[in-house]
């Protein structure tokens, strides 16, 4: 009996040591990923990695239209870290950031998205002031295809024509004033293209 007992034991205290050495190696593992991921490390990590707008990681995202020579040019901006990833009419061109060691002014190492930097950097200081919110909501929210102002105090919010128009109300209604830093009134009237009926819903 002894015997058995103390057979017994021994298998348990091998399972505990197994796994004590397993749950230190996955949070060695865990913790030297995020010390290669933090945000001190963004803008040389970041060149490094190849970028893909459908999967990459992000924290905020903004979509406005930027003058170009040949017209407009959507452009689209993920934060990632101390970074933000640019997309020009969908190609991805480089990322930039505030330079601590300039001043805070904005940077970037990549030649093609150096002629947008200021106006890129305009548009994303504007994001959460009522002028530029538009951005912050068609970067937040894929159902939203364009978005036009109707006056100072009404924003036109088009959404896809497959999304259920009632539904996506009520869930920008509860979820709009997560995304308000402004203190300003605002109304978006939210329709689809080429139809008629539209919702409305109040900020502020």
């Amino acid at each position: 009996m002894n015997n058995i007992q103390n057979f017994q034991s021994g298998r348990m205290l091998k399972g505990l040591v197994i796994g004590a050495i397993w749950a230190f190696a996955f949070t060695s593992a865990y913790l030297l990923y995020k010390k290669k991921t933090s945000r001190n490390n963004g803008p040389s990590l970041l060149n490094d990695i190849e970028h893909d707008n459908n999967n990459y990681f992000n924290m905020e995202r903004f979509i406005f239209t930027i003058p170009g020579v040949s017209g407009d040019i959507q452009a689209t901006v993920e934060q990632s870290g101390g970074c933000y990833l640019v997309h020009l009419n969908g190609e991805y061109i480089g990322n930039m950031w505030r330079d601590e060691d300039k001043g805070l002014q904005w940077n970037t190492k990549d030649e093609k998205l150096e002629p947008y930097v200021w106006e890129i950097a305009r548009n994303i200081s504007e994001a959460f002031s009522r002028k530029g919110f538009s951005s912050l909501l068609m970067g937040t929210y894929p159902e939203i295809i364009a978005t036009h102002w109707k006056g100072s105090e009404t924003l036109e919010v088009i959404i896809d024509s497959n999304t259920d128009i009632e539904v996506f109300s009520t869930f920008l209604k509860d979820e709009v004033m997560n995304l308000v830093d402004f203190e300003e009134h605002l109304d978006l009237l939210v329709k689809k293209e080429e139809e008629a009926y539209f919702v409305m819903v109040g900020v502020n």
